[in-house]
C-alpha cells in the first residue's frame, strides 16, 4: 500500500512542478521588448528607467522634493505635482497631460489624501465608522465613458510605480 502511495503521489508531484515550470515560462513571456536605464550623475534618475521600447521617459531634477526624482514625462504626456501645503496633496499628481487629477483634502480620515477624480473619473471612499471599511473604495464612476480619462488613471498608476523605483 505504501509503495502505491508513493508512487502516485511521485507521479503527481512531477505533474504539478511540471505545470507550474509552464506557468512560469508563460508569464515571463508577456513582455517583450527593450528597457533602457539611465547611468548619471543626477541621483535623481541614476539606475532608472530611461525608456521602454523607445518610449523615452524623463525624471524631474529639482529643488523641490515634492517633485525631485518623479516622473517629468512618459513620450509626449508631461506629468505635473503639486506643491502645496496641504499635506494630503503634496508632492501627489496634479495632471498627466491634459487630465487633471484632484485629491480630498478632508477631515475624514477615511478619505483625506485619497483620489477623488482623474479627469472624469470620480472615486467614493467608504466612511461608516468601521475600521474594517473606512477609507476602502465604495465607487469608481467614470462620466460619460471618457476614454482619456481612463488612459490617465491607467497611466497613473504605471507613474506611480516607476516614482518608487
Amino acid at each position: 500500500m505504501k509503495n502505491i502511495f508513493t508512487k502516485s503521489f511521485s507521479r503527481a508531484g512531477i505533474s504539478l512542478l511540471f505545470l507550474l515550470s509552464l506557468s512560469i515560462q508563460a508569464n515571463a513571456q508577456r513582455f517583450r521588448g527593450k528597457i533602457e536605464y539611465y547611468s548619471s550623475v543626477f541621483p535623481s534618475e541614476d539606475g532608472k528607467i530611461k525608456s521602454i521600447n523607445g518610449t523615452r521617459i524623463e525624471y524631474y531634477n529639482s529643488v523641490f522634493k515634492s517633485e525631485d526624482g518623479k516622473v517629468k514625462t512618459i513620450g509626449d504626456k508631461r506629468v505635473e505635482y503639486y506643491n502645496s501645503v496641504f499635506p494630503s496633496e503634496n508632492g501627489k499628481i496634479k495632471s498627466i497631460g491634459d487630465i487633471k487629477i484632484e485629491y480630498y483634502n478632508s477631515v475624514f480620515k477615511s478619505e483625506d489624501g485619497k483620489i477623488k477624480s482623474i479627469g472624469n473619473i470620480k472615486f467614493e471612499y467608504n466612511n461608516t465608522g468601521s475600521q474594517k471599511s473606512d477609507g476602502k473604495i465604495k465607487s469608481i464612476v467614470n462620466e460619460n465613458e471618457d476614454r482619456e480619462s481612463e488612459d490617465a488613471m491607467d497611466t497613473y498608476y504605471f507613474i506611480e510605480k516607476l516614482n518608487c523605483q
